[in-house]
């Protein structure tokens, strides 16, 4: 007997979901779903200084052979809003070599950091989807969001403010407020109203009556499905105990975001509602773009070599371009060029801090089958690779998390494969096997 979804749902009478059956299936064996696999990409601009950042050799890393730009990936003091950070570097794998100069031809382009095609000359603007949406088509699943992008910039300029595209040059559009995400992601769970207690009540009533039919339609299933049937309807309860309370177990509900936060607040905040959405499932696929090209500075943090209130952009040209720190004019050249370097140090080390709290986080993360960090490849990357020439054939690359077998704690050094090869390795941890991606194609990275 072949029973259509459509037949069950119209003799339910109600808008409650059921579980996929066996009754239900085409006559080809289908795979069972994989455990939930999570993509996060991490965005910072303005580069780094490569001779500082890239490990010397390739193979295992260890905390004594940190490069200077990533000694804080063993540990760290807290700062301002963000606390204390563990030792990460184990769960992280350092690639160079990437030459992402042949897929962007314009010398600040966020919009094409996640990009594997080239922009045809001078657009800047992908024309094919970027790594995050090309995921997001495997692995959303039935989750609420397809993906979440966010980003406390405020500027809009499509190359600027904006780093997930789909095909042909369509936009993802970006949560910018810290209080839109919380209210779009979490407000009916956290904070209970009399329309709230309406819904609940109805869903509540709903579910008392479907109990009944599915009693009924448990007469005409195998028992395997109805064993399927009474998880779904268990599950469906649980859930609506979860929503009827502020917190679930791996899933607390948080307080509404503070508002007048400075960009680093804001962008705190977005990390850690977007840690929640993974955890809670609402989401598989999260962006988090720190800042556009210019509006990134640290103002108020106090870092070594005299950084001060210079934007990121300024530290990033060294000496001699008109969009430098002038203070350093002044100097005689040699010790100019100390401070300057020093300073790119200090500045990409600070961006660091802000990845590894990311990852800190997922790793205190628990899901119902290990942490968020264990079920995602989470991918540090920007616009440039060196911030001071614009220099985009060595990416500041950096991949973390164990999702599909990943393995971490390493260097790879990549013979200047296309942007497309990086992605094509990805990719493949998710299940997705490919030959090759992206235009220029890339064959996946050797040992990655």
């Amino acid at each position: 007997m072949k029973i259509s979804r459509r037949a069950l749902l119209r003799g339910a009478g109600v808008a409650v979901a059921l579980p996929f059956l066996d009754v239900m299936r085409p006559q080809r064996a289908s795979a069972a779903p994989a455990d939930p696999k999570r993509f996060v990409a991490f965005f910072v601009p303005n580069g780094t200084d490569p001779g500082a950042w890239h490990p010397k050799t390739e193979g295992p890393l260890s905390a004594e052979g940190l490069p200077p730009c990533l000694v804080d990936m063993n540990g760290f003091d807290a700062e301002r809003e963000w606390p204390a950070g563990d030792a990460i570097w184990r769960d992280v794998t350092m690639v160079s070599g990437v030459d992402h100069q042949v897929i962007c031809s314009d010398i600040h382009s966020p919009a094409m950091a996640l990009c594997a095609h080239t922009d045809g000359g001078g657009t800047a603007v992908p024309r094919k989807a970027t790594l995050d949406q090309y995921l997001a088509n495997h692995i959303a699943a039935e989750t609420p969001f397809r993906s979440l992008n966010l980003s406390p910039t405020g500027d809009t300029a499509v190359t600027q403010g904006f780093i997930s595209f789909r095909d042909g040059g369509q936009v993802e559009d970006a949560f910018r407020d810290p209080a839109k995400v919380f209210d779009t992601l979490f407000s009916n769970m956290g904070n209970p109203s009399e329309e709230m207690d309406d819904i609940r009540r109805r869903r509540a009533s709903v579910l008392d009556w479907v109990r009944e039919d599915a009693r009924r339609l448990n007469l005409r299933l195998g028992a395997a499905d109805r064993a399927r049937v009474e998880q779904h309807l268990e599950s469906v309860f649980e859930l609506e105990k979860q929503i009827q309370s502020t917190t679930q177990s791996g899933c607390a509900v948080p307080g509404a975001p503070t508002k007048g936060q400075s960009l680093h607040g804001k962008f705190k905040q977005m990390i850690d509602l977007g840690l929640l959405a993974l955890t809670c499932d609402l989401t598989r696929v999260l962006v988090l773009q720190y800042s556009n090209s210019w509006g990134l500075d640290f103002a108020g943090y106090d870092l070594p070599d005299g950084v001060g209130d210079w934007s990121d952009h300024f530290i990033s040209h060294k000496l001699g371009d008109r969009d430098r720190a002038t203070d350093l004019d002044g100097l005689p050249q040699a010790e100019a060029m100390r401070i300057a370097n020093a300073r790119v140090v200090q500045t990409s080390r600070f961006k660091v801090r802000r990845f590894a709290y990311l990852l800190n986080a997922m790793k205190a993360a628990q899901t119902a089958t290990g942490n968020l960090l264990d079920e995602s490849l989470v991918l540090y990357t920007s616009e440039n690779g060196d911030g001071d020439s614009h220099g985009r054939t060595n990416m500041p690359i950096m991949l973390a998390g164990h999702v599909g077998g990943f393995q971490t704690g390493r260097a790879i050094k990549a013979n200047k494969p296309p942007t497309g090869a990086l992605h094509c390795s990805i990719i493949n941890y998710f299940g997705v096997e490919l030959s090759e991606y992206g235009d220029p194609a890339g064959k996946p990275i050797a040992g990655l």
